[in-house]
């Protein structure tokens, strides 16, 4: 049973998925990327800004799109990502920026509010934050101070009431592991980007194996297995989807698609 998707996206590609209820009971759109550094690719310190497309990501499209999915019993929730990922395909931020602070606690300052004032100008009921730094030009101490800082700022002032890691196993284990170990109740999930390997993985066997090693660090009630058919053929990248639901009977998975229009 697939209980949650979540879809990676820049642009409004959401409303052309068709999904059943009888597979899903949550579709998460994440946005990618709110990014904290300016068109030049220079930090800023902590002060976000959008990175999708705002023309075609608006409270009209969301809301149709909750409202469709509301017919079929299926609830919506609206993340926005902050980080980076290589932002290929993705024409409204074209730089692949590490996590790079200038003084954390300003950051923590600057990130609360700007987040915060951007959350209320796009104006699409956001209930959630994910942090996905692919690249880090920080200590693993900075990284886990600043972040844990903004999650539990936005929680405490209403802001956002979920918030979620996406690490990449292979390249993240010195910041992830233990910024979810020291506050995992600032956490409702764990993403892991599993096509961002160092070694990539094609044997489905070799997958669970790796999937359980994650369990040993992440509850699985949390834990969703994050796949991009940009970087896979499509057959595998399902194929390794069912094993890990069927089989560990993880929650969910994620899909880093900008146009995805298959139906689930």
């Amino acid at each position: 049973m697939l209980y949650i998707f979540r879809q990676y996206t820049f642009d409004n590609s959401f409303e052309h998925v068709d999904f059943s209820n009888k597979f899903l009971k949550e579709y998460q759109i994440a946005l990618t990327f709110a990014t904290d550094s300016d068109e030049f690719g220079q930090p800023t310190n902590g002060i976000f800004r959008p990175g999708w497309d705002l023309a075609k990501v608006t409270p009209e499209a969301i809301k149709r799109f909750r409202e469709k999915a509301g017919s079929m019993g299926v609830e919506v929730k609206v993340f926005i990502c902050i980080g980076n990922r290589g932002n290929r395909g993705n024409p409204f931020i074209n730089r692949d920026n590490p996590f790079k602070i200038l003084d954390r606690d300003a950051w923590i300052v600057n990130a609360t509010d700007s987040l915060t004032r951007l959350i209320q100008e796009v104006n699409l009921q956001v209930d959630g934050i994910d942090v996905q730094y692919e690249t880090i030009d920080a200590s693993a101490d900075d990284f886990i101070h600043c972040v844990r800082g903004l999650i539990k700022n936005l929680q405490d002032n209403g802001v956002i009431t979920v918030a979620s890691i996406s690490p990449t196993f292979s390249l993240n284990k010195e910041f992830y592991p233990p910024l979810y170990t020291s506050v995992p109740f600032l956490f409702d999930y764990v993403d892991c980007q599993f096509p961002k390997q160092l070694h990539p993985i094609e044997d489905p066997t070799a997958l669970l194996q790796r999937y359980d090693e994650l369990t040993q660090i992440y509850p699985i009630r949390k834990l969703l297995a994050g796949f991009s058919p940009e970087n896979a053929e499509p057959f595998v990248f399902f194929l390794r989807v069912m094993d890990i639901l069927h089989k560990k009977n993880a929650p969910g998975a994620s899909i880093y698609y900008n146009h995805f229009y298959a139906p689930l």
